[in-house]
């Protein structure tokens, strides 16, 4: 007698992880993971990493060796948390950097920031209003470079500084401390949602609203402040989300998270 297994196939998603954080990413990802999803974490190793745009983009090695551990262990999707680590290469060589990863381990590899582009695209973004969060004057200039040279147009780009949220600050990559500060573990979700209500309220004409900075979670949040502000919104944690289940096969939308998650294809 023949007996045939009717038991769902494992989907294993693993994570890379900026040095420093213990990231919520595995864990949130299975609230819209599809059924039978498991997954975990690996972090970046480089001692006194400082964010620096020489660091991250001197960091492309550690990714494959990341990404190459992760391979061995059987992972169908690896991807990597964090917008610098593509924002720093400009949009041409990050999708290079994506696509020479990937060949090497010979497994389907997601980078937030390169995912980011795609999603504006999936969602006819041609222009968009950016909140980005934390992000330096300095850092604000290499993502409005980064989304020039895809070919978007940024209405305008306001951070927690420049909009008042966080005190004025020379910290050079990031800005905000104490309750701000982007390396915590939960999200300001207060001064996420100011943000992103006041860049709304300034650009009455943008098709969507870009929230930048990995550490800034919208996924529980995207529904409500899209209602609100009668924008589309389009975030890291939602872009990686997406692309993850896009690699996995996904052709069915999950609702409750905003526009983007409910149409993956």
């Amino acid at each position: 007698m023949n007996h045939h297994s009717t038991t769902a196939p494992v989907h294993k998603v693993a994570f890379i992880i900026p040095p420093g954080w213990f990231d919520i990413s595995p864990t949130e990802f299975l609230r819209v993971a599809p059924g039978n999803t498991i997954a975990m974490q690996t972090t970046m190793r480089p001692p006194d990493f400082d964010y620096s745009v020489e660091q991250v983009r001197a960091a492309v090695p550690e990714l494959l060796v990341c990404a190459q551990s992760l391979a061995a262990t059987g992972a169908d999707v690896i991807a990597q948390f964090g917008y610098p680590f593509s924002l720093v290469h400009g949009w041409k060589h990050a999708q290079e950097v994506q696509q020479r990863i990937e060949d090497t381990v010979k497994t389907p590899f997601v980078m937030m920031g390169v995912e980011v582009i795609r999603a504006l695209m999936h969602l006819r973004c041609r222009s968009v209003a950016v909140a980005s969060t934390y992000y330096s004057h300095q850092m604000g200039k290499v993502l409005g470079a980064y989304l020039n040279e895809a070919g978007v147009q940024v209405e305008s780009s306001a951070n927690w500084q420049s909009q008042g949220i966080a005190e004025e600050s020379d910290s050079g990559i990031f800005v905000g401390k104490g309750a701000l500060d982007p390396m915590g573990w939960e999200t300001p979700e207060w001064a996420v949602e100011k943000a992103v209500h006041m860049v709304a309220r300034d650009n009455p004409s943008s098709d969507c609203i870009l929230v930048t900075g990995g550490g800034m979670r919208l996924l529980h949040l995207v529904a409500r402040l899209e209602k609100e502000t009668g924008k589309t919104i389009v975030a890291g944690d939602l872009t990686l989300y997406w692309g993850i289940s896009r690699r996995l096969g996904r052709t069915e939308g999950v609702t409750g998270h905003g526009r983007l998650l409910a149409n993956p294809v």
